[in-house]
């Protein structure tokens, strides 16, 4: 009893299968294979696989595997003579649901099913894949591949450790800044794409905000040179960029030290806050220029290596400073937070942890660095885009940056009072 419920188990999981790679071909204009077709395919590898262990015939899978073969053949040539549907998916498809089915009938449930969800999505990204081939220029498909050769070949070989005599230069390190970087343009060229100018560069601030402010906002006042009528949209999305920034610190800091957390609470929702607002009440007022999205490559590697050298900079210049004590470790936070706020954020906080340093100290030097890295947004947005851009954005930031010290400050008295 226990052997035919496992079999009609296996067959139920092979008919989904089947059914689920079977739905997306159903939904096309020309169904020369439904639903009920493919479930039958998948159904038919995982009776071979049974039949073949049950008469021990090893060979009896490949055999009926030739036979799905020869019926995709017929079926391709049906497709593309007869109904003058050209294409060699359908067949194609045709044969891995067989294998899907092989799979499963070997006991692989979960392998089967996984590979039965990321080929019905394949399929359904059809029309995704050729919208998004059809913005792609030939430089944009070079720029794509070195990417690729960085992320994928370049990344996993190189060392991680430091090669410097002061144990701070690390190649990993400086590759995952470059992919990040680019990774973050490459989501700005989607959002930009689905959302369009108005919405698609504050979603990218925000998303961005998560792994990097400083690295999105290089990558959005990028866009700046190409067309100035991003100028509003740009902007918001820096802003949104720095609130996620503000409360991704908050999160850090809770995880290492509730007591870090609870000092820097107030000085950074109240940045949060006043970021909000003024995105809420001075953000994009009007619809922005019709334009053509300025996102000629969007795996750009050249710029997001400039940030790597930039980090490399600071990294060294903070190392020598942090030697001066409790000033030293201030000085060393606003410097750090060109790089990454987190990192200091959650640098600190351990150290608070583990009593190196008073958690009134590091959450100080926390929110501190969170005012550096806000105004460190206005040399960015300098450097990487335009003058007058930087102008733009430096009200906002200085607003933001304005609240955390005045906040900060008064709460440092209050304390002291205590």
């Amino acid at each position: 009893m226990e052997i035919q419920l496992e079999f009609l188990k296996m067959l139920v999981i092979s008919a989904a299968v089947g059914g689920l790679v079977g739905i997306e071909r159903e939904l096309k204009e020309r169904v020369i294979a439904g639903m009920r077709t493919f479930m039958l395919v998948s159904m038919f590898g995982t009776l071979s696989v049974y039949i073949a262990e049950g008469l021990n015939a090893r060979y009896f899978v490949l055999v009926a595997l030739f036979g799905i073969i020869f019926m995709g053949l017929l079926l391709g040539i049906v497709k593309n003579m007869s109904l003058w549907d050209i294409g060699i998916t359908t067949p194609i498809v045709f044969i891995i649901t067989f294998l899907l089915g092989v799979i499963i009938g070997l006991g692989l449930y979960l392998e089967g099913i996984s590979s039965g969800i990321i080929i019905t999505a394949i399929l359904v990204s059809k029309r995704y894949s050729e919208n998004f081939k059809e913005t792609l220029t030939h430089k944009e498909i070079q720029n794509a591949l070195e990417f690729g050769l960085i992320a994928f070949v370049l990344y996993p070989v190189v060392p991680d450790k430091t090669i410097d005599a002061f144990n701070l230069i690390n190649p990993k390190t400086l590759i995952l800044v470059v992919i990040v970087v680019a990774t973050i343009g490459f989501a700005g060229f989607l959002a930009l794409r689905r959302f369009g100018v108005e919405k698609g560069l504050p979603v990218v601030g925000i998303l961005g905000g998560l792994i990097n402010s400083e690295a999105t906002t290089s990558a959005i006042s990028m866009k700046i040179k190409k067309n100035k009528n991003l100028v509003p949209a740009a902007v918001s999305g820096i802003i949104m960029s720095n609130v996620t920034m503000f409360l991704r610190n908050l999160v850090i800091a809770g995880v290492v030290s509730l007591a870090v957390l609870k000092l820097m609470f107030v000085p950074m929702i109240l940045m949060a806050v006043s970021g909000i607002s003024y995105f809420y009440l001075f953000g994009i007022k009007k619809k922005t220029k019709k334009a053509e999205v300025p996102i000629e490559s969007p795996f750009a590697i050249w710029p997001s290596i400039k940030f790597a050298l930039l980090f490399t900079a600071i990294s060294l210049i903070v190392n020598y400073i942090k030697i001066y004590g409790a000033t030293g470790i201030y000085i060393a936070s606003i410097l750090g937070s060109v790089i990454s706020s987190a990192a200091v954020v959650a640098s600190l906080a351990s150290l608070a942890a583990l009593g190196s340093i008073s958690p009134q100290t590091a959450a100080y030097a926390g929110v501190i660095a969170a005012v550096g890295s806000t105004l460190n947004k206005i040399l960015i947005g300098r450097i990487s885009g335009t003058k007058e851009f930087s102008k733009r954005l430096s009200k906002p930031m200085i607003i933001m940056a304005s609240v955390g010290v005045v906040v900060l400050v008064l709460q440092a008295n209050i304390w002291a009072n205590i």
